[in-house]
């Protein structure tokens, strides 16, 4: 993105905005997650949601941590799975990765093994298990602790590190309070601040801002207590928000209450059969992928009579055998006057180089030589003429011969004069 500063055209590559609002998405967004696309049905993922938002509420509680703390792991832990699937990431080690990343941002640190121990005592507790302390020396809590460290990295890589979280908390208390003076109707202010703790474990905060929830609360606990808000104006105006929104809010948190509870070992089942298909369709997709390459690495081209190029017949020139020394100049393999194979050319020198001008100093010297020295001159041409005549006797040929003969008696009748 181009931007001026100072009067100058400048690039701005890239800016990071932390903002509440950025985090909303579209109800069509927020429906259409990895977990429906992995076989996870709507019903099984609400429950999953809910029953993960009781863990964290519950293990809270046992850790004594502020409200505040488990109201920002429940959100950390809707957004994870917006866009992460609940058949590849476990839920509870998730849970108890964010209640660990909230404490730490709330500023109010546990240890891993204080979340480890109230997570084992209050799943023994559900499973109406007797309760028996977890041994800290043992593989079960070493394999839940490096769970939990690696569920945090998780967590905090795919939300780039924005774990910011407003609350209407405050809100709720400043509208009641302030606005419409309803201080001292504290029966309002709780049911309005249980709404509110309840809508934690719904999708409200994915794509309704803080004061839009607040107002919804507020709003729904009226009602339920048939207290008559101001509507000219309406008070809800104040912070930006409708009557359709806080209809749509409180039905969604109303709905909590209409489903049956959820039973664990159902939705178990059902994460162990989407894992499996999950598995077999990823080893199949591997399997063909495998395969598909091993077609492309044995596929061989057409025969040269398919594609057109013309096939040497037999007693063709064409079919002439070439020489052993003329293939290995074409290939470039160990011959004299060839280059190697994968090998780069020779370098041809500048005029300028030391080597250059040593050739030419030699040439110049030789040159000097020959002109001052006449048995050099008969002497090159006589060892010249006897390489020729070598060369030719080896072909074989009387012409050749005859010529070199009637070349070296001429040189003969040149050095005796």
């Amino acid at each position: 993105m181009a931007v001026f500063v100072d009067g100058q055209h400048k690039t701005d590559y890239g800016r990071i905005i932390l903002s509440c609002d950025n985090i909303l998405h579209d109800p069509d967004r927020v429906t259409a997650t990895p977990s429906r696309g992995d076989g996870i049905s709507a019903d099984d993922e609400r429950d999953i949601r809910i029953v993960g938002c009781e863990l964290i509420q519950t293990t809270g509680v046992l850790l004594q941590l502020p409200q505040v703390a488990m109201a920002t792991a429940q959100i950390l832990f809707h957004r994870f799975y917006l866009v992460k699937s609940m058949v590849i990431h476990n839920y509870e080690h998730l849970a108890m990765a964010a209640i660990f990343l909230a404490a730490k941002v709330e500023e109010h640190p546990r240890r891993v093994r204080d979340i480890i121990n109230c997570f084992h005592h209050y799943k023994q507790h559900k499973e109406k298990k007797p309760v028996v302390p977890l041994d800290f020396t043992g593989s079960l809590y070493v394999k839940m602790k490096n769970d939990i460290i690696k569920a945090e990295r998780r967590l905090l890589k795919e939300l780039g590190f924005c774990v910011h979280v407003k609350y209407p908390h405050k809100i709720i208390i400043i509208v009641l309070a302030l606005i419409l003076e309803q201080k001292q109707n504290t029966e309002l202010i709780q049911m309005a601040w249980n709404f509110m703790n309840d809508s934690l474990k719904t999708d409200v905060f994915l794509r309704y801002t803080p004061d839009q929830i607040g107002c919804a609360c507020i709003w729904l606990a009226a009602r339920m207590k048939k207290v008559v808000l101001p509507e000219s104006p309406p008070w809800y105006k104040l912070l930006d928000c409708s009557q359709e929104t806080c209809s749509e809010i409180s039905d969604t948190i109303m709905s909590l209450y209409t489903i049956p509870r959820p039973d664990t070992t159902k939705l178990d089942r059902a994460l162990n059969a989407a894992k499996e298909a999950y598995e077999l369709k990823k080893s199949f997709n591997e399997k063909t992928k495998k395969d598909l390459k091993d077609v492309t690495a044995s596929y061989s081209p057409l025969p040269d009579h398919v594609g057109g190029k013309e096939t040497p017949k037999e007693g063709s020139p064409l079919d002439v055998p070439v020489r052993e020394g003329a293939k290995r100049k074409e290939n470039g393999d160990g011959h004299r006057n060839g280059r190697r194979k994968h090998s780069p050319g020779r370098k041809r020198y500048s005029p300028a180089s030391p080597r250059r001008k040593h050739d030419r100093y030699r040439s110049k010297k030789h040159r000097s030589r020959s002109l001052s020295d006449s048995d050099t001159s008969p002497r090159r041409h006589k060892h010249r003429s006897r390489r020729r005549v070598s060369v030719s006797s080896h072909d074989g040929s009387s012409s050749d011969i005859e010529a070199a003969e009637a070349r070296k008696k001429r040189h003969e009748r040149v050095s005796e004069k």
